[in-house]
């Protein structure tokens, strides 16, 4: 999901400031602050991106997706650890992600309003 705000352009230099010295972008900080409010102050585990674009994809699938996701989760966070691991993770999580998509997207009847 995709949120936009706007802030004083103080706020913007501030929130630049901490991303850099976090060495993560932007939209990631700007994520991790939001969660943080949302979970009474505690930052998020650490987890990155890659992560993140997972539990997007598995948002709002079935009960039986489960097991995938957890899957998926785990080699998301190989991914996001590097090094050749994480080449073999990211191959196999985008082939996962591409089964789940099929095994787990609307139907469509012949008028293609999903009814």
């Amino acid at each position: 999901m995709s949120l936009s705000t706007r802030v004083s352009p103080e706020l913007r230099g501030r929130l630049v400031s901490e991303a850099r010295g976090r060495g993560v972008p932007l939209s990631t900080l700007a994520r991790d602050l939001l969660a943080a409010g949302l979970d009474g102050g505690a930052l998020d585990g650490g987890d990155g991106t890659v992560v993140n674009e997972v539990r997007c994809v598995f948002h709002g699938l079935p009960m039986e997706a489960g097991l995938r996701r957890e899957v998926a989760l785990s080699l998301a966070r190989t991914v996001e650890s590097g090094g050749s691991a994480g080449i073999a993770a990211g191959k196999e999580l985008l082939d996962m992600i591409d089964v789940v998509v099929r095994l787990y997207e609307p139907e469509w009847d012949e008028e293609g309003d999903g009814r």
